[in-house]
């Protein structure tokens, strides 16, 4: 239950923050929020070291060192940010440089967004995890575009375009890697596109076809990461999004690509 608590928390914190106007309760909202997956991280750290790995639902959402270091980064990196934003946004909104009416997005879209971030360690099935990273990119394009000017439209529609680019090739990655291990899943099939079954069968895939998934996966999520040269992305949007929004995309939002693209290169190195 503590697994799905992690991404219902800040997902049901979106959601009641929808039709509330009210900027002192949004901030409590958010920061109660943010406070609950912190805690829980930290509760789940500690089961990951006794246990080595915390599975759920017959393995549906499955958690071990890797993915309790990614989920304890957001956590903590989020509840910063979340503390942060409320003086942030207070005193942009003193200056004239925002309205109330665009605060209360903020503090709408900023917890979906984490929620997203949280479910990518956090699926045990290499589709949903291309699913989870595909939506913490439509859920931080708003946040690129938050500012409504020129500039910050300019900054979004690159990142979505560039993004979705990268995303496609990191699907077609993901189809060919279970492409790769069909004939060899056997008994495991209702489970085949799990990377913890996958792991087991991996060294007797169609090792071409599991490095040319890896290269495209890499290609894909690497654009997620920005890693040179799909990096162009970057600067626009770091510049263009407020700077809590921009902490999280520095911080927190690459670190799920990285970790979409090691789960990969585990499998290819079989």
């Amino acid at each position: 239950m503590a697994l799905m608590l992690l991404v219902l928390v800040p997902l049901a914190a979106g959601f009641i923050c929808w039709p509330v106007r009210n900027r002192a309760l949004l901030e409590r909202v958010n920061l109660l929020a943010f406070g609950i997956v912190a805690a829980l991280s930290v509760w789940l750290g500690a089961e990951v070291l006794e246990r080595e790995t915390v599975e759920v639902f017959g393995g549906f959402l499955r958690v071990d060192a890797l993915s309790a270091l990614v989920i304890g980064l957001t956590a903590f990196v989020a509840l910063a940010c979340g503390i942060y934003a409320v003086g942030f946004l207070r005193e942009e909104e003193r200056i004239g440089k925002i309205g109330p009416r665009l605060t209360h997005p903020y503090y709408v879209l900023t917890p979906i967004f984490v929620s997203a971030m949280l479910a990518v360690p956090l699926v045990n099935n290499l589709g949903l995890l291309w699913v989870a990273i595909e939506s913490t990119t439509l859920a931080s394009v708003l946040l690129v575009r938050f500012y409504n000017q020129k500039s910050s439209l300019e900054a979004a529609w690159k990142y979505i375009i560039i993004g979705s680019a990268g995303i496609a090739l990191a699907l077609f990655g993901t189809v060919l890697t279970y492409f790769s291990a069909a004939q060899v899943i056997g008994e495991h099939a209702e489970n085949g596109f799990n990377w913890s079954v996958l792991m087991q069968v991996a060294d007797r895939c169609q090792p071409a076809a599991m490095r040319l998934a890896f290269v495209l996966v890499l290609v894909g999520y690497g654009t997620k990461a920005g890693l040179a040269p799909m990096h162009t992305w970057k600067p626009d949007a770091y510049a263009e999004a407020p700077l809590p929004s921009a902490a999280l995309l520095g911080a927190a939002f690459i670190n799920c690509a990285l970790y979409g693209i090691m789960r990969f290169s585990a499998l290819a190195a079989k």
